[in-house]
């Protein structure tokens, strides 16, 4: 019985890959990590290819192979691991910048080294920082994620990173960040300029949802996520200014990523004129190591 099973498992496979072949796996849905499901595109697969620096023919050779080898079941994750598969052949650094989403989630399990991270992305945009600071609100004390100054213009924001690929920041979040926003600014002390413009902000390695969105508009709150806003979401933010997290870098494992980050390596772009011999000191990481992070930092940063 269990070998009946089996050999016709191998066939419906089998029958399955002439099918895509034939019909370039236009009818066929794909499971996203939401739980929804959609129509699999070679447009949309295409787009991202061009966008991290895929060469057009290569992009239909690689979407080609993704389409002859996938098989059931067909969900988002197992596209984007046969796709970062066969672009490894064609380009590594496009490769590298294709998996800035995984990049991102892998900063995790907590959502300390993401505030981090911002505030990093946000230096780089001419901002001075500050991570974890503890504000006098004027009602109570808060724990601000992140303080952003240039000038006078003093933004208050909060960092929400989400493990789990299908959570969203909702309404509720929006509502509660605004909130103690309000507090703070009342109380008029975090910004040491004379006329400081004070700005609300929530930033989220995911989405947000329509409602979240609606309310953020309305009270004037910023936000910066996963595909939104269009120009200034997060993903735009990073390519913009190259400011990728060291989690990008192939050879850097867990136990590598916490070495560098707890010596405040944060960014890829911070290994790339850094001194190897000393590094390795700081980090207790072997000169090799560090020698193959630096080439990496400096392929995906040139």
């Amino acid at each position: 019985m269990r070998q009946k099973l089996y050999n016709t498992k191998i066939n419906e496979a089998g029958f399955l890959k002439e099918q895509r072949k034939i019909r370039g796996m236009s009818d066929f849905r794909i499971l996203k990590e939401s739980g929804e499901t959609e129509e699999y595109d070679r447009r949309k697969i295409r787009a991202s290819l061009l966008s991290s620096g895929i060469k057009a023919d290569d992009a239909e050779k690689i979407i080609d192979m993704v389409t002859r080898t996938l098989i059931p079941p067909f969900t988002t994750r197992k596209v984007f691991k046969a796709v970062k598969k066969y672009m490894r052949r064609y380009n590594a650094v496009s490769t590298m910048k294709y998996s800035i989403k995984q990049a991102i989630y892998a900063l995790g399990p907590s959502g300390y080294p993401f505030e981090r991270y911002i505030a990093r992305v946000l230096e780089h945009q001419g901002y001075e920082t500050e991570v974890g600071k503890l504000v006098e609100g004027h009602c109570v004390t808060h724990e601000v994620d992140v303080v952003a100054r240039k000038n006078n213009l003093c933004y208050v924001i909060e960092c929400k990173f989400h493990q789990n690929r299908r959570s969203i920041s909702d309404v509720k979040t929006a509502l509660y960040i605004h909130s103690r926003f309000l507090d703070i600014v009342k109380a008029n002390n975090i910004c040491p300029s004379k006329n400081p413009v004070h700005k609300g902000m929530l930033v989220t390695n995911t989405r947000f949802t329509s409602e979240a969105i609606k309310y953020a508009e309305c009270v004037g709150l910023k936000t910066m996520g996963w595909k939104y806003p269009a120009g200034q979401s997060l993903e735009t933010v990073i390519e913009d200014g190259r400011t990728y997290p060291v989690t990008i870098l192939p050879a850097a494992t867990k136990a590598i990523v916490h070495a560098l980050m707890e010596n405040d390596i944060v960014l890829a772009s911070d290994l790339c004129d850094a001194n190897t011999r000393r590094v390795a000191r700081l980090t207790g990481l072997k000169p090799d190591v560090v020698s193959r992070l630096k080439v990496q930092a400096q392929q995906i940063c040139g």
